[in-house]
């Protein structure tokens, strides 16, 4: 078995004690700026330029999606080279580029979905704010065209995926369809998603929510900003992650 690589005790305090001092830092700066009256009048609008954001996630649109569509071609090209070649060599290769793409694809189409869903969002709920006016009516042309395009790709997507997998997976797939069509998956991709899914997991409950918490707490603090919502978000997130090991512990120790 491989050696794991671990970071001394001494390494591991001195890393904590840094992120304690940074913390300190920006702390006593808000604290600072803050007795200077530099929040006073403090705006989540003129902090974070919510339109201009939503118009840089229009044009990253832009981009991703032709993307996607090009990683789907080109797993399309892959995997009917795949089915024709009798060379086992040639058709390993073509096998890890089906896949290698497939999975690439649907990297780009699940951050082009957060995008939309955000660019989307923020313009009912943003600019319904100023303009007194939440009707999705008041979306643009733009924002109607982005949400057809999606849909577009996410059927051609899912073709592909039905295609390469040889699995059907609903746009608006059940947890038990999601468990089927990974447990399709080879042996050892399967264990890299069950690796790969556990980082995500331990760094989300470990590291980023309780970051998230501080940085939240700083703002609510020093700044006019009312955060008790994001808190609870991150509560909801937080708990969820942890009751969602129960499962796993009452079915492989029962």
């Amino acid at each position: 078995m491989k050696e794991q690589k671990r970071i001394s005790t001494q390494k591991r305090v001195l890393y904590n004690i840094f992120l304690l001092l940074v913390g300190a830092l920006i702390g006593g700066l808000s604290g600072f700026f803050s007795g200077l009256g530099v929040f006073e009048n403090f705006s989540w609008s003129s902090a974070l330029n919510v339109g201009l954001l939503r118009q840089f996630g229009r044009a990253s649109l832009v981009i991703l999606y032709p993307l996607v569509f090009f990683l789907i071609y080109r797993t399309r090209k892959y995997h009917e080279a795949y089915e024709k070649e009798a060379d086992e060599e040639q058709n390993y290769e073509w096998y890890r580029l089906t896949f290698k793409n497939l999975e690439y694809a649907a990297i780009v189409f699940n951050i082009s979905s957060a995008i939309i869903l955000f660019t989307i969002f923020v313009g009912i709920v943003f600019i319904g704010n100023i303009t007194n006016h939440k009707s999705p009516l008041q979306l643009s042309l733009i924002d109607y065209a982005i949400a057809f395009l999606y849909i577009i790709l996410q059927a051609v997507f899912l073709k592909t995926v039905q295609k390469v997998r040889h699995y059907k997976l609903s746009a608006f797939p059940t947890t038990e369809e999601i468990k089927e069509f990974v447990l399709s998956y080879d042996e050892s991709e399967l264990q890299a998603n069950y690796e790969q899914c556990y980082l995500i997991l331990f760094n989300l409950n470990q590291r980023l929510l309780p970051a998230l918490y501080i940085i939240l707490g700083i703002l609510g603090a020093f700044t006019p900003l009312n955060v008790v919502s994001g808190f609870v978000v991150l509560m909801v997130i937080h708990i969820y992650i942890n009751l969602m090991y129960y499962p796993m512990v009452r079915k492989y120790f029962k």
